[in-house]
């Protein structure tokens, strides 16, 4: 019996891994700040990489001429549920007084009428402090032949 149950366990773990959707690839929309950010509203694109339930990869968040590229990492933490953190900029363009934020992000994978979208609210720290946070929605980008 005791056999049995372990079993039993190890199959519906694979169960929930086998059921989780895949979110390689790259993603556009927006993050937007909530009032008292710089800007309300930015160009937000992910690329990721996801290796089971392990994620990696980049942020780009671009308004007029100023950007940052970050690298992240994540993982899932529900079947459709994504916890992703950015850990540090590799590349950035800012005006005087700026200060990007290292955002952490809980999205949430949903598929309606055909799209693919990710979505939830960030977190963030610049280092003189917190960030005002706000919300990222998402949608995936398909390759075109």
């Amino acid at each position: 019996m005791k056999y049995c149950t372990i079993l039993l366990v190890f199959a519906l773990s694979a169960i929930g891994v086998a059921a989780q959707p895949n979110v390689s690839g790259l993603w556009k929309g927006s993050i937007t700040q909530n009032q008292g950010g710089y800007r309300p509203n930015y160009d937000f694109e992910i690329y990721l990489n996801q290796k089971g339930n392990k994620i990696s990869g980049r942020s780009y968040v671009f308004v007029d001429k100023i950007y940052a590229v970050v690298e992240l990492s994540g993982e899932f933490t529900g079947a459709n549920t994504i916890r992703i953190r950015e850990s540090r900029i590799v590349d950035s363009k800012k005006t005087d007084g700026l200060e990007w934020c290292i955002k952490t992000y809980d999205l949430t994978f949903s598929k309606a009428s055909g799209v693919v979208k990710l979505s939830g609210p960030w977190t963030g720290q610049t280092p003189s402090g917190p960030c005002i946070p706000g919300t990222v929605i998402l949608t995936r980008k398909f390759a075109r032949a």
